[in-house]
């Protein structure tokens, strides 16, 4: 797995062309979501400590501005849960005194329910954190949290933090057929987004291999009635209704084939051979796995990527 801190810009639908940044380790992270796109979380966590250096990550992210690139946003997230990182609020201080860019955090949202996580947090520009389910039942079936993170305490954390912070709020709903899509439950998401005031509101379902198998994403018809029972501030930022899916760059497209063709890879293998960070490699991937060019097959060991007839 590439060990490289900042990432992209890649393309998001959500913030453009996003300039990723990794504040833990690979899935250092409180949930073990079901739909995660990068696989299962061996241990989830909820304890917070400096896993990567303030000095590391600002002097990587002005390396990598220092390069010509101009993201729309710098993006704290990655391949875990960023608010672990105890240092995330120096973090932020010191990228925005170095750079105009806004810099946002992309977090599960679990750790807002403690004030200093909040207040952490609070100078970031724009924060985008999901919000899968409704219930506490549903949580623990979607999101399964550690232990000591129950779904009041967190989405209650949520609505505290939306009284401190004067920023953007963007959250996002993960949407799994047959799970969270009900009309029920639509109207349960509105009675939180309402009490968060979310600026935005994000719907996104499985257009890329989960975690686990069955995961499946709404038909068009039901995301569309979903986005509608939200009301103006929700947006579906998944491809619907023949939407083409933004493609990669011409050049890690036919690397990633040329490497596919020879061999079955999990995404690890990939970052290794491309040495490319896993988040960047995914966006790269989805066009493929959607067009056909490249099938994803799981397996006990894992998924792996390959061309369509390899």
């Amino acid at each position: 797995m590439s060990d490289k801190v900042v990432y992209g810009p890649v393309p998001s639908r959500r913030l453009g062309r996003s300039l990723g940044v990794d504040l833990v380790p690979y899935k250092i992270c409180s949930y073990d979501c079901i739909y995660c796109q990068i696989g299962r979380t061996p241990s989830p966590t909820t304890e917070r400590k400096p896993y990567v250096g303030v000095d590391k990550v600002v002097g990587d992210v002005l390396d990598r501005l220092s390069e010509d690139v101009y993201p729309d946003y710098i993006t704290l997230g990655g391949s875990g849960e960023p608010t672990l990182n105890s240092d995330i609020g120096e973090i932020i201080r010191r990228i925005k005194s170095r750079t105009d860019i806004p810099v946002t955090v992309l977090t599960n949202g679990s750790m807002l329910s403690a004030g200093e996580v909040r207040a952490a947090v609070n100078s970031a520009d724009v924060v985008l954190p999901s919000f899968d389910a409704c219930t506490a039942e549903m949580f623990k079936k979607i999101n399964r949290p550690c232990p000591e993170i129950g779904f009041e305490e967190m989405a209650e954390g949520l609505v505290q933090f939306r009284e401190e912070y004067t920023g953007q709020i963007w959250v996002e709903i993960f949407l799994i057929d047959g799970m969270n899509t009900s009309d029920a439950d639509i109207e349960g998401f509105k009675y939180w987004m309402d009490r968060m005031r979310a600026d935005r509101v994000h719907l996104n379902t499985a257009v890329r291999p989960t975690a686990e198998a069955g995961v499946c994403r709404p038909d068009d018809a039901r995301l569309i009635r979903i986005r509608d029972m939200l009301g103006d501030r929700a947006e579906i930022v998944v491809a619907y209704q023949g939407e083409e899916a933004r493609a990669g760059g011409a050049a890690v497209r036919e690397d990633l084939i040329s490497l596919l063709s020879r061999r079955p890879c999990t995404l690890a293998d990939i970052a290794n051979g491309l040495n490319t960070h896993q988040q960047e490699i995914i966006k790269y991937l989805e066009p493929l796995v959607n067009s056909g060019e490249i099938e994803a097959v799981r397996t006990a060991e894992g998924t792996y990527y390959q061309t369509k007839h390899a």
